[in-house]
């Protein structure tokens, strides 16, 4: 076998765990050879399965196109946490995402069926693009979060006054300093006194340099988001007037593109969008560029 970074993605709702590389078969001129089976079947036998194995595929499920889906794969049940397979019973008009806990034990591998609900694909798919329309026409929404995301609580003209504070603060110790080093060389203040004051004092120093330092890291932070808010905006400007006159195979790119996952749990319904913050991220959806959330990462 040859072993190699893993492409498959984990559950989307599972946490991450810990990591492994993925296997794959080495070609047969490399493998040695240590022992000779004697054949359970006939060639001809193997030969038949082989076949009928690449028509089982032909028609698998995942292959069937004949009625579209614009959230598969993208959603995820709240009550058990496994993911949802979308299905069209022939002969009726709806088709339902269903939670694949509620297959056969044998399948499931659980003692019991999960009680969720089947979801209806069209209401499903049309809360989810409305959202998603709603969204991407306000885009400051997603600059609030990613503020949050960021942990900028300081405003602009908050961090200059926290840098003014802390400024004078600083100022301030250092004069004590002062009048602590002119008590000792005037001999107003013993040794023992001096140092222990002055320790005190430059410890209090020491944290205000902390200070600044976590401050300075969040002007660097705010510098960052403008210019990630600016791109966000860009974005969503040059999506925005095509949303109306999309097709399906360009709602379901987008939908790709900026929906990580639907989590559905009785009637709440849970939409985790991811959102490129680069030209870079426009083209590559984010469960690919996430390597932690690789099996074993917008």
């Amino acid at each position: 076998m040859h072993y190699h970074a893993p492409k498959v993605r984990r559950s989307a709702t599972h946490p991450i765990g810990r990591p492994h590389d993925s296997a794959t078969l080495a070609p047969r001129d490399e493998w040695i050879p240590v022992a000779s089976i004697p054949a359970i079947v006939t060639q001809e036998q193997f030969d038949l399965a082989q076949a009928k194995l690449a028509q089982n595929q032909s028609f698998a499920r995942r292959h069937n196109t004949t009625h579209p889906y614009l959230l598969g794969a993208l959603v995820s049940c709240g009550v058990c946490q496994l993911a949802c397979m979308a299905r069209t019973v022939a002969g009726h008009p709806y088709g339902y995402y269903i939670c694949t806990g509620k297959a056969a034990a044998v399948q499931d591998r659980r003692a019991e069926k999960c009680p969720s609900r089947f979801m209806p694909v069209q209401q499903l798919d049309e809360l989810v693009w409305q959202d998603l329309c709603d969204l991407l026409t306000q885009p400051h929404l997603i600059a609030q979060a990613m503020e949050r995301a960021l942990g900028g609580a300081w405003l602009p003209q908050e961090l200059q006054a926290r840098q003014e504070n802390l400024r004078r603060g600083r100022a301030n110790l250092d004069q004590q300093l002062n009048r602590l080093t002119d008590a000792y060389t005037s001999g107003i203040m013993p040794l023992a006194e001096y140092q222990r004051r002055r320790q005190a004092v430059e410890q209090r120093c020491q944290a205000l340099e902390n200070q600044t330092n976590q401050l300075l890291a969040q002007v660097d932070r705010q510098k960052e988001l403008a210019g990630l808010v600016t791109h966000v905006e860009d974005f969503c400007q040059r999506i925005q007037t095509g949303l109306v006159t999309a097709t399906f195979e360009q709602k379901r790119q987008l939908v790709e593109l900026l929906v990580d996952r639907v989590v559905v749990t009785e009637a709440d319904v849970e939409i985790r969008y991811v959102i490129p913050t680069s030209h870079n991220g426009e083209h590559g959806r984010f469960c690919h560029l996430r390597s932690d959330y690789s099996m074993p990462q917008m």
